[in-house]
Order: C-alpha cells, then sequence, then structure tokens
C-alpha cells in the first residue's frame, strides 16, 4: 500500500497591538466630540418616533431632519469663522 505524504504550510499572522491609555482616551473625545447633543438626540428621536407612528410620512422626517441637520452645521461653521 502506498504512503502519502502531506506538507502542511502555516502562516505567522502578527496580531495588532493593544491599545495603550492615551489612544483610548483620544479616540473616545473624538467619538464623543463626533456624537449629537442630547437635544440634538431628543429631537431626531421625536422625529423618528412621528414617522414610526405615521404621524408624519417618512419622506416629511427625512427632509426635516436632513434639512435641520445642514442649518445646524452651517450655523456650527459660521461660529468658527468668527
Amino acid at each position: 500500500m502506498p504512503y502519502v505524504t502531506a506538507q502542511l504550510h502555516t502562516t505567522n499572522i502578527p496580531l495588532p497591538g493593544i491599545p495603550g491609555r492615551n489612544e483610548v482616551a483620544s479616540t473616545v473625545t473624538a467619538v464623543r466630540g463626533a456624537l449629537p447633543s442630547r437635544d440634538q438626540l431628543l429631537f431626531y428621536g421625536g422625529l423618528t418616533a412621528a414617522a414610526a407612528l405615521s404621524v408624519i410620512e417618512w419622506p416629511v422626517a427625512a427632509a426635516i431632519g436632513i434639512g435641520a441637520a445642514v442649518v445646524q452645521r452651517n450655523a456650527h461653521q459660521g461660529d468658527e469663522s468668527d
């Protein structure tokens, strides 16, 4: 009976290092800066609830949400340029 030999090839995959305290803190700060404020979350949550409960149609809710985001962004950019 003939013997079959098999070759086993392995690959070494380097794993990324575990981030340190400074990297985690800077990431948390960046994420917090990107999150909307509590008032904005309440506004968008209410808008979503109104659309989900068919109080307003979803295209209207989307238009209101996008319009509010554009106004907010423009107001924020205007504050930075002053």
